[in-house]
């Protein structure tokens, strides 16, 4: 919308209110939250082997997202830049992408394209990283598919670990913290 000329500015977010009965029984019967309840400190565990689901979460954030010009124009400290964007709609389960992360491949790839960048000139990689058995294997299959042996070496992490899985609210929140990691 911006690149397009469309608008200068905008606000970006997402929010969730998801701990109520209903939120986690669904969540519970896919099978996709951590049972870890006697230990919370070790629920949350993106890419542990014994990783066993996420833990739900609730939270918002908002983004304020501008042309060049105009951030220029009202001396905006400039954090980073959405050089580009890309997805694909592979799914088939809320909770079961499919197994080999063709779909997960594909957009980081297109990303990487759009942008004009390699896959070393990535500097941090906030993984999806749910804690689920199947998820974060996928996932792993994917970046390793587009990162090559970079990926062994590019630091990469999931901040679902600290914040739990924030649903609706998790794209804004982790763009956030990637800004903050990479800046600070």
């Amino acid at each position: 919308i911006i690149k397009h000329g469309d608008v200068p500015v905008m606000l970006a977010g997402g929010t969730e209110s998801i701990i109520n009965p209903v939120g986690i029984t669904a969540f519970n019967a896919l099978k996709a939250i951590s049972t870890r309840n006697d230990a919370p400190q070790l629920a949350s565990r993106p890419f542990d082997a014994e990783r066993d689901g996420f833990v739900i979460s609730e939270g918002a954030c908002v983004l304020i997202l501008e042309n060049l010009e105009h951030a220029q124009k009202r001396g905006a400290n400039i954090l980073a830049e959405i050089s580009a964007y890309a997805a694909t709609a592979d799914s088939y389960h809320v909770t079961q992408p499919l197994e080999k992360g063709e779909g997960a491949a594909k957009a980081m790839q297109r990303t990487l394209n759009k942008a004009g960048i390699t896959p070393t000139e990535v500097d941090y990689i906030n993984a999806h990283g749910t804690s689920t058995q199947l998820n974060d294997a996928m996932e792993t299959r994917a970046l390793k598919t587009v990162f090559g042996d970079y990926a062994y070496r590019v630091p990469i992490s999931s901040t679902k670990s600290m914040l739990g899985h924030l649903i609706g609210g998790a794209g804004a929140a982790e763009a956030l913290i990637c800004i903050m990691v990479i800046n600070f």
